[in-house]
């Protein structure tokens, strides 16, 4: 499954036990944005509920951008799993010394979704070009 729209995308790929998100966006938020949206394909449509109309500030601490990166996918998958809740749409990224705070608004689930157990940094790549980012 992929996305493409804008200079940013992702495709889901599957590899032994394991399910491989590539993103690729021009700027780190819109990466983070990006991971949100290719995170959110996973999850099936039956288990879409309600959309909520209130923001969330998701915080991730990390000292360096690949493990921010990392961070954002285990709290979606926190999310996801205990709080049922999907960010949908991603308003805004702020980067901060110790780490990220995204501002989001998403759906709540009708159950838990548990496919993902973790996202780890064994594998994690974070590049910055001339064409943007791509993790």
């Amino acid at each position: 499954m992929s996305s493409e729209s804008k200079g940013r995308g992702h495709d889901l790929a599957d590899h032994t036990s394991e399910v491989v998100l590539r993103i690729h966006a021009m700027t780190f938020p819109d990466l983070i944005a990006e991971a949100a949206r290719g995170f959110a394909d996973l999850v099936p449509e039956r288990l879409l509920g309600v959309p909520e109309t209130a923001s969330r500030d998701v915080c991730v601490s990390a000292t360096d951008r690949a493990a921010v990166l990392v961070g954002w996918l285990n709290e979606l998958v926190y999310l996801a799993e205990v709080e049922r809740w999907l960010p949908t749409d991603v308003e805004r990224v702020e980067e901060e010394p110790s780490g990220l705070r995204v501002r989001a608004t998403g759906r709540r689930l009708t159950e838990s979704f548990a496919l993902v157990k973790a996202a780890t940094l064994h594998g994690a790549v974070l590049r910055e070009g001339a064409d943007g980012f791509r993790g």
